[in-house]
């Protein structure tokens, strides 16, 4: 995922003259050494994407990046070495760091395991000279998405910061797999929009297109094109993720309600799979307060989401099935797993939340990738970032990044700090996301704090990246609301 134009890496890569990858063997040199600079982060895999590309484009020299995934996929942790390209605290120009950053496990592992003096237990990726080179991989790294090295072991320790898609007491709430616990000792902020959608494997979205007529009845490739995006009404992803369309049944509530046989003639056989995150997950708090206004409505206003299983089977027909996955990447291949299903009839359909910076198709190196599904708009709505601005769209919530503050046992130290500091009041600004990868601008907008005036008398590229629709600071269980 390059950031920057060619020009500008070439000029930086200019400056900076020597300077070489840090690879497995040097970081484990440095860190001998004791000069390596190590990092844990944690929490918010649907951010994963975003931290990757301001540690690229904002804090490293481009020719001492490096890329680390835990496997193939990097579903669930990754890293990042470098030289930092800017004096950062009392770190010189030059500095090697680490930074590690977990994604298994969601938003709850960016709260609860600062909380209390930490939780020493934590597991984090080990970068060192057991790291093998990736099938493909480049050093130093060009794109975020492509490893140059897999790195398959852990280690265990208190993470220095975390992410979360909604603000940590929201994640303390019971059906988001909390336990209640105190989290005003954390240093927490939100920093940037976080725009989420429902994503559907191809060959439903193609069911979609030919029941609403956007293609034509004998199609059998779907229409790209954003006037034939199709759309399910947010009333059927609640009750789908509430469990009251069960998909095959005698009571025919499942996609028949919105294919016709026409279109599939074993359509009230189709399963409804639902493709979710685990308990914890702040995509997950994120569905459950949109679709569900849990924790949000009380007892009495609140539906209960379809817990499933981490080991439900994905298949064709049959009854509502929900499989648990235990971060953003596990979701899209779960749509991917059900969109690579056959049968007589057309195949299986699935549907997922993801955050809205996930490319199904992004360019990797260079390489256009194909993942399987494909976003549709929610009531009408388009999931994207000029949707979000113009209030036309309102899944999104304030993301927020926290430590534990002065005093605490596990506090980050001066020079941890500052870096936090930075990445927390920079990464969300517009100037930082308009010189993002395409793949994920539609997927975060700057929020309405961080410009001063009126959003009217902005400049045109500042409008674009901020919005003026936002909820209650640290309260996503408010409405969304044009505040500037």
């Amino acid at each position: 995922m390059k950031l920057r134009s060619s020009l500008i890496a070439l000029a930086c890569l200019a400056s900076f003259g020597a300077a070489h990858a840090m690879t497995p063997t040097e970081i484990a040199a440095a860190r001998a050494d004791g000069s390596l600079k190590e990092i844990r982060l944690a929490g918010a895999s649907a951010l994963r994407l975003m931290v990757g590309a301001y540690i690229q484009s904002d804090l490293a020299q481009p020719a001492t990046f490096d890329v680390f995934f835990d496997s193939a996929t990097g579903s669930n942790h990754r890293a990042y070495s470098f030289k930092t390209k800017v004096a950062i605290g009392g770190w010189p120009v030059g500095t090697p760091v680490l930074i590690t950053k977990r994604d298994a496990g969601g938003s709850a592992q960016g709260v609860t395991p600062l909380l209390n003096g930490g939780d020493a237990t934590q597991a984090h990726m080990l970068v060192d000279a057991s790291c093998t080179a990736a099938s493909g991989g480049v050093s130093p790294a060009t794109d975020i998405q492509k490893a140059g090295f897999i790195c398959s072991g852990t280690t265990t320790g208190l993470a220095t910061a975390g992410f979360s898609d909604v603000e940590p007491a929201l994640l303390q709430a019971t059906v988001n797999g909390g336990t209640g616990l105190d989290v005003s000792g954390l240093d927490a902020a939100g920093f940037v929009q976080n725009i989420f959608a429902i994503g559907v494997n191809k060959k439903l979205y193609l069911a979609l297109q030919k029941a609403q007529g956007l293609v034509a009845a004998g199609a059998t490739d779907i229409d790209e094109s954003a006037a034939a995006q199709p759309s399910i009404p947010k009333s059927f992803i609640a009750g789908a993720l509430t469990g009251q369309l069960l998909g095959s049944s005698s009571n025919k509530k499942g996609w028949n309600l919105l294919i016709p046989a026409s279109v599939d003639s074993n359509i009230n056989n189709k399963r409804i799979n639902v493709c979710r995150r685990t308990p914890g997950s702040g995509t997950q708090a994120a569905s459950n307060l949109y679709f569900a206004n849990n924790p949000c409505g009380g007892t009495a206003n609140q539906f209960v989401p379809t817990a499933g299983t981490t080991t439900a089977t994905l298949a064709v027909t049959g009854s509502l099935t929900t499989l648990q996955n235990s971060s953003t990447g596990a979701v899209e291949t779960c749509l991917g797993t059900v969109e690579g299903l056959a049968d007589s009839t057309g195949g299986g359909y699935a549907f997922g939340v993801l955050g809205r910076e996930n490319n199904p198709q992004a360019v990797v190196n260079g390489v256009p990738s194909e993942k399987g599904y494909r976003y549709v708009k929610l009531s009408g709505a388009t999931p994207s970032r000029a949707a979000l601005i113009s209030g036309e769209y309102d899944f999104a919530v304030e993301a927020s990044m926290q430590w534990p503050k002065a005093g605490a046992a596990n506090a980050p130290s001066a020079d941890a700090l500052a870096l936090l500091t930075k990445m927390r009041s920079e990464m969300g600004k517009a100037a930082i996301l308009q010189g993002l990868d395409p793949d994920l601008q539609n997927g975060l907008a700057a929020l309405p704090s961080t410009v001063s005036g009126a959003w009217s008398d902005l400049d045109a590229t500042t409008k674009s990246y901020t919005s003026h629709t936002n909820r209650i600071s640290a309260n996503s269980c408010s409405f969304v609301r044009m505040t500037k």
